[in-house]
């Protein structure tokens, strides 16, 4: 009775105002249920239709579910099967409540229970993703981890401050097991380079053709090799017994070159004493190569020199055979030694030979003999005695150290004798002044004492100070510091020391104090050695008057120029100022907007400056260039 009374009020509801209450009777909307009980004495609540996931899907193929059914509610009790959570039912995975959406054509869940395909949140867990061997892709977007706003340069940015990228581990065998790896793949090889491990990547931009490269070790790796062949190793050169190695090389063949680094290493001959196999670090090929190790040292006695050596990870053992030395001359003559050229100068490349005449040859072989004296290095080739009276000619190649008397010692076997020759001592050096241009530069200061060495600052090699244009020596190293009396205070002329161009330099032999074959250098010269050497500092650029010791030095490859700390004479009358701390040296070009001032180089602790200016008055050093 109840009952029908409830579906009679509904109806009078519906039709007398539109709107449908239950258990009220004013309804505040379209329909509008009030609990019965709020004591949980009785169940309360609305059931739409509980469907399965599956049922729904079945609606599908029927067309149950389109535009006009767009809103309906339902209560889904179980998932669909993976199979089915597709079109309509793509997103029904879980039980329920879920609305269908006619614009997107899907069933949507409700609530907080949403997925994160439409909208952001949090797991409340782990959650592992079963793919069903298909892939997860993200198209035209980009991931990140640990920020919310991934770089637009990068598909996936991860942002930690405690945590880092670990890519995928395995072993060696593993990773060159990889079926066609693609150019640039990443792994972390754990037994790489004796179990060292180290990131790789695959170079190779043909997949069926791996090449897998380091990156470590400031991306060169340790070097690592398959093996060392030393049963093919190679020897060139003699040894004898009781002769200094000279010469001698053995070159070992390896395979499985990792392209990595192999340091210096030396190792020590048993069998025959007293030599040393030595190899100078450098990088693997990749692949096959060679390693080429210097023999040095003094054979114990004739026999077989045996190496073992360990590099790169593997080991072997290659031998050398010392012959006897047979070979002896009665005589050696050399006070009838002649050099070819027969002039050797210090600081210069020389490139020669001495000969040194023999008597009593007995027609032996000879291995090689090297030496070096002075700066110099002297190397015999190995040959064969003439039977009776003979040459040694020795190859002579380096740069002579030290200038004056040298004493050259010439030994072989038991018999010896000193060659006496005279040193040069050098005048100029062939400075760099642009790509492919050098000039020849004094290597004093006009006015220092030439027969010491002008690389060591002292007072000898600071020379003479002049004003600017004039050819008269205002003072020198050992001028009293005090003021000059009679101190010129003229300005030389335009013109006094280059009668051209700073391009076409010109002497003005009136004027330049430079001697002949020699003129002043023009500011630009100064600048063009500036630009193009290396350049370091001796002394300690500290104000003196007794500092000599300070120096600039200009570098060019081997050859070096060094400009003292000479200071200057002051233009007001000629006092010593900032010896040791400064170098101020002329140039031959006048300041075009101001005829009392000239151009110089000025160094100092810090600063190198080969294009500033003061007053010409002024006595400042020398230094010459050649014409």
């Amino acid at each position: 009775m109840k009952k029908t009374n409830l579906i009679v009020f509904m109806l009078l509801g519906a039709f007398s105002f539109g709107q449908v209450g239950i258990n009220n009777s004013s309804p505040k909307v379209t329909f509008d249920i009030t609990a019965k009980n709020s004591d949980g004495s009785t169940p309360e609540g609305f059931l739409p239709p509980r469907l399965t996931g599956n049922a729904l899907f079945a609606a599908i193929a029927s067309g149950a579910y389109g535009p006009a059914q767009n809103g309906t509610i339902v209560f889904v009790t179980e998932s669909s099967d993976v199979s089915n959570q597709v079109g309509q039912t793509v997103r029904v995975d879980l039980p329920g409540f879920y609305f269908f959406d006619a614009i997107s054509n899907e069933w949507r869940k409700m609530g907080n229970d949403s997925d994160f395909y439409s909208s952001d949140g949090t797991f409340s867990s782990t959650r592992h993703f079963g793919m069903s061997n298909y892939n997860l892709g993200f198209t035209g977007g980009r991931v990140g981890m640990g920020t919310f706003n991934p770089d637009p340069s990068a598909i996936l940015n991860l942002v930690s401050t405690d945590d880092g990228f670990l890519t995928p581990r395995m072993l060696e065998a593993e990773m060159n097991a990889i079926a066609n790896p693609a150019q640039g793949l990443l792994v972390f090889c754990t037994d790489c380079f004796n179990n060292l491990g180290c990131l790789m990547i695959n170079d190779s931009n043909n997949p069926a053709v791996p090449d897998w490269e380091s990156l470590c070790s400031s991306n060169i790796s340790t070097g690592h090799v398959l093996s060392l062949v030393c049963a093919s190793a190679t020897n060139s050169g003699t040894l004898q017994s009781g002769v200094a190695a000279s010469g001698v090389t053995t070159t070992v063949p390896y395979t499985g070159g990792n392209g990595g680094i192999y340091p210096s290493a030396s190792f020590n001959s048993t069998g025959v004493t007293g030599l040393s196999a030595k190899l100078a670090g450098d990088i693997l090929l990749d692949g096959n190569g060679t390693l080429t190790f210097n023999i040095t040292g003094t054979p114990s006695s004739a026999g077989t020199a045996s190496f073992n050596i360990i590099v790169a990870g593997k080991s072997c053992t290659f031998t050398i055979e010392v012959d006897p030395f047979t070979a002896s001359v009665l005589t050696l003559e050399c006070n009838s030694g002649i050099f070819s050229p027969g002039i050797i100068t210090q600081g210069q490349t020389y490139t020669g030979t001495l000969t040194i005449p023999y008597t009593g040859g007995n027609g032996e072989p000879y291995a090689q003999l090297s030496f070096v004296q002075n700066g110099l290095t002297f190397t015999l080739p190995a040959g064969t005695l003439a039977t009776g009276s003979g040459n040694f000619v020795y190859d002579v190649t380096g740069s002579a150290v030290a200038s004056g008397a040298m004493t050259i010692p010439i030994t072989f076997g038991s018999t010896s004798c000193n060659v006496s020759a005279t040193i040069a001592t050098a005048m100029t050096v062939e400075m760099c002044m642009g790509p492919g241009v050098t000039k020849d530069w004094s290597l004093y200061n006009l006015g220092a004492d030439t027969t010491f060495d002008p690389h060591v600052p002292v007072q000898q090699i600071h020379g003479n100070y002049y004003q600017w244009g004039r050819n008269t020596v205002v003072a020198n190293a050992s001028t009293d510091p005090a003021a000059i009396v009679g101190w010129n205070t003229a300005i030389a002329p335009d013109g006094s020391w280059n009668t051209g161009t700073e391009d076409l330099p010109v002497k003005n032999t009136t004027n330049d104090p430079c001697p002949t074959g020699f003129r002043m250098p023009t500011r630009a010269e100064w600048v063009a050695l500036s630009n193009n050497s290396s350049v370091s500092r001796m002394g300690s650029f500290l104000v003196g008057v007794t500092n000599f010791g300070s120096a600039l030095i200009y570098s060019c490859g081997t050859n070096k120029l060094t400009l003292p700390a000479t200071g200057y004479r002051s233009s007001a009358n000629g006092a010593l100022a900032n010896r040791g701390a400064q170098g101020l040296y002329w140039s031959s070009t006048e300041r075009s907007i101001n005829a009392s001032q000239a151009m110089n180089l000025r160094f100092e602790n810090t600063i190198v400056n080969p294009d500033v200016y003061n007053n010409r008055v002024n006595g400042y050093s020398v230094r010459c260039i050649t014409e």
